[in-house]
């Protein structure tokens, strides 16, 4: 990145003559976002993305084209761009970015811990607000199954497809933007986009399930190990052939939904009412099947907690199991906030069944996008073999002939055979993946992370985050040297990229038993893998802790 390139750009964006200031906000997985200051009082947001984020042109020329249709289109308050570049060879700066207005106002994650009551609640006072931008979001229907862009960013073909369902009505402003290859991630990242795939548009449910298959199948091929290919091909089988059974053939409902809404991503007013100013990061967005994009917004979701009791009863209000003054003051900060966050779930989900039923009835009912999304589990989980396992796409497929009778009818069979032995195999296999991950998040909520989140920290946490975790890290290797396996463990950091956390994991579970199989293969269960230094920290915690 040319960082003078950058700022000249930026000032001539904000018609300043000066840049007073630049200050990094984040540095996060996917971007780096700076706050550009001017001497006319402007202020910019720049947003540079890095290359795990995305495809190239597709990734940054979708989201500034998706955030300019939420505005134009629908009045949904999204950053206003002043420039912008998606290919890198083009610019001066030698990067793609975004630079946008800083929208005022504080993010709502900043006012997750607060003891208003409830009806002050800013999450509260804003719902009203969010509610409306679900319904009308869930209202547009689009013609395909991809990405929303500016049509002079995609190939000429695609220019003139419609943008909506047939039955809903353009505005002149539609006439701007077209639906184009999808920039979901799972398209391109671990060195997919290399690959010569069918990337979308699709007209039907059916073209985009196919595709997800043609290209697993085309991503695997160079893969070194033959017996892990032979599995994953077969299963690759068993998803082609369930493909026309599943797919739906009259449901065309393909919308857009916000890839990332928790509440670093909303930004609102500082006075009293709370009012929503901006809703940001749209980047990954995608339109597809209503069923599946169809999620209780993580603003207005919650992990369960065991002294938060639920009601039978969708309008009452949860309550505490316990009186919060036998608690000491650590666990009663945090009952107190899991049973907030409790209360903003279910009051979301009575503002949404009182003001749109038939939204709520898809988002909470059991028949609704949750059985829906259950029975197309297989689509969700092909793609994952290399990062999460073969054990996702299998119990993936137990989970859709659970949901078969409740959405194709008691008397239509199953497509696949799936024997006994393999479904009582298969169940063993995901309730170990259950426990690993239970006990990742039991060590990361230990060292002051939550578990639901990507691992970022604020800034003025990241020192003490770290310092725990190097603690963390001292104790691990000092516990597992003492038992004997210190050098197993080291061996295994030291082992390919592919395995490391898995085979610490099987250590851990093998010194549990204290026995280890000669005939353990780690790439049966995780093939392939890129870890970070987080992920190695884990290993080594995972493999010291949980057992005698």
């Amino acid at each position: 990145m040319k960082n003078n390139a950058l700022v000249d750009v930026a000032t001539q964006a904000a018609g300043a003559n000066r840049c007073t200031s630049i200050d990094k906000v984040q540095d996060g997985i996917l971007n780096r976002v700076l706050s550009l200051k001017f001497d006319n009082d402007a202020e910019l947001i720049a947003k540079i993305p890095f290359p795990v984020a995305g495809p190239k042109h597709f990734c940054t020329a979708s989201e500034v084209a998706t955030m300019d249709y939420l505005r134009t289109e629908h009045g949904i308050p999204t950053p206003v761009v002043r420039a912008w570049c998606s290919r890198a060879e083009s610019s001066p700066v030698g990067i793609e970015y975004i630079l946008y207005d800083k929208i005022p106002g504080v993010q709502l994650a900043l006012l997750d811990r607060n003891d208003l009551p409830l009806e002050d609640d800013p999450f509260i006072e804003i719902l009203l607000t969010i509610q409306a931008i679900e319904t009308r979001l869930a209202a547009v229907v689009f013609s395909q199954i991809g990405s929303i862009y500016y049509k002079e960013d995609v190939p000429e073909p695609l220019r003139n497809r419609p943008l909506y369902a047939k039955w809903i009505t353009p505005k002149a402003n539609s006439a701007r933007f077209c639906i184009g290859p999808t920039v979901d991630r799972e398209f391109w990242r671990a060195g997919r986009a290399a690959l010569d795939i069918d990337r979308g548009p699709w007209p039907d449910a059916q073209s985009w399930m196919s595709a997800l298959g043609a290209w697993v199948r085309a991503s695997i091929a160079g893969h070194p190990g033959e017996q892990v290919k032979q599995k994953y091909n077969g299963l690759i089988s068993d998803y082609e052939q369930l493909v026309p059974h599943i797919a739906p053939k009259k449901n065309k409902h393909f919308i857009l939904w916000h890839p990332d809404f928790y509440p670093r991503n909303i930004l609102i007013s500082e006075g009293r009412p709370s009012l929503l100013n901006g809703i940001i990061d749209w980047q990954g967005a995608i339109v597809t099947l209503d069923s599946i994009q169809l999620m209780i917004p993580p603003v207005y979701d919650c992990e369960p907690h065991p002294l938060v009791v639920w009601s039978d009863s969708p309008e009452e209000l949860p309550t505490l199991a316990v009186d919060l003054n036998s608690l000491d003051d650590d666990k009663k900060q945090d009952a107190l906030l899991a049973y907030r966050r409790a209360e903003r779930k279910r009051v979301h989900e009575i503002i949404l069944w009182g003001k749109d039923p038939t939204l709520a009835k898809e988002m909470f009912d059991m028949r609704g996008a949750v059985a829906k999304r259950s029975f197309l589990q297989p689509v969700l989980a092909i793609t994952r073999g290399m990062t999460e396992g073969l054990t996702i796409i299998r119990k993936s497929l137990l989970e859709c002939r659970t949901m078969w009778p409740l959405i194709k009818g008691e008397d239509v069979p199953f497509p696949l055979d799936i024997p006994d032995a393999d479904v009582q195999r298969i169940d063993q296999e995901w309730d170990l993946l259950v426990r690993e991950e239970k006990s990742r998040s039991k060590i990361l909520e230990g060292l002051g992370i939550e578990a639901a989140s990507d691992g970022s920290v604020d800034a003025d946490r990241y020192d003490a985050i770290k310092h725990a975790f190097d603690e963390a890290k001292a104790r691990a290797l000092e516990k597992v040297d003492s038992m004997g396996v210190g050098l197993i463990c080291l061996c295994a950091l030291a082992r390919p990229a592919s395995d490391t956390i898995l085979y610490c994991l099987h250590i851990r579970n093998a010194c549990a038993t204290r026995q280890v199989s000669a005939s353990w293969t780690p790439d049966e269960v995780i093939p392939r893998r890129s870890i970070t230094a987080r992920d190695i920290v884990l290993a080594m915690l995972l493999a010291a802790f949980e057992f005698e």
